[in-house]
């Protein structure tokens, strides 16, 4: 008797739990659920995360610039025990481009970084590959970053993000940290139940610069 109680009890809180999917507004819009797929990466670099929990995780919803945040971000913990260079930026998102992706190095613990997008330590621009603005995107967006050699000392934490094109990458709420511009400040994502999905990725040696003289004396091998 106690074990079927259980059993009704779950069924119960699995139906009063709330699913999310499609888009997401912070004006209590309701939407429709659409699972999201896990992908996977048969190449490895020295350091990979995603917020999604999975390299190459789809998201399961979107929100837009106005119904959402402008500006999508979270913050990244350096805990492989050396120095990286970040390799690649991914996000999940689609709509017209150029946008900008954004770095912040130094940010104390998992909060977001003081200031808006303009205090970021590196940035530049990105054409989504996803033209699409109207739903859950479902391709990455990958910006090679190795070349700008882009340190990120051992035990640092890191912020990564992106300017919202038209549709940024969703899921629900995993207990990792993530925001929004919104309202003129970072918006929590976890307060609406939501994580933004990122991923990056690194290296443990950095890219090297070939000189005149070293490659002259590679051709000179070959003479």
């Amino acid at each position: 008797m106690f074990r079927r109680s259980l059993i009704i009890l779950s069924i119960l809180t699995i139906l009063a739990t709330p699913v999310m999917a499609g888009e997401v507004n912070k004006d209590g819009s309701v939407w429709e659920l659409t699972p999201g797929i896990p992908g996977s990466d048969p190449s490895r670099d020295d350091f990979e995360f995603n917020t999604g929990g999975t390299i190459g995780f789809l998201p399961t919803s979107y929100g837009t610039p106005t119904g959402w945040g402008t500006y999508i971000i979270t913050t990244v913990l350096n805990d492989s025990g050396q120095d990286i260079y970040l390799s690649e930026l991914g996000f999940p998102c689609g709509g017209p481009g150029p946008v900008g992706w954004y770095v912040w190095v130094g940010v104390g613990g998992f909060n977001p970084p003081p200031g808006d997008w303009t205090t970021a330590t590196f940035d530049g621009m990105f054409t989504p590959t996803d033209p699409d603005a109207t739903g859950i995107p479902n391709e990455y967006s990958y910006i090679d970053v190795f070349n700008l050699n882009i340190v990120i000392p051992a035990g640092v934490y890191f912020t990564i993000g992106y300017e919202n094109p038209g549709a940024c990458g969703l899921t629900d709420f995993n207990g990792y940290s993530t925001w929004a511009w919104y309202g003129g400040a970072w918006d929590y994502d976890g307060a609406w139940g939501v994580t933004s999905v990122h991923e990056v990725k690194a290296m443990f040696e950095g890219p090297i610069e070939v000189t005149k003289s070293t490659w002259g004396g590679v051709k000179a091998l070959f003479q």
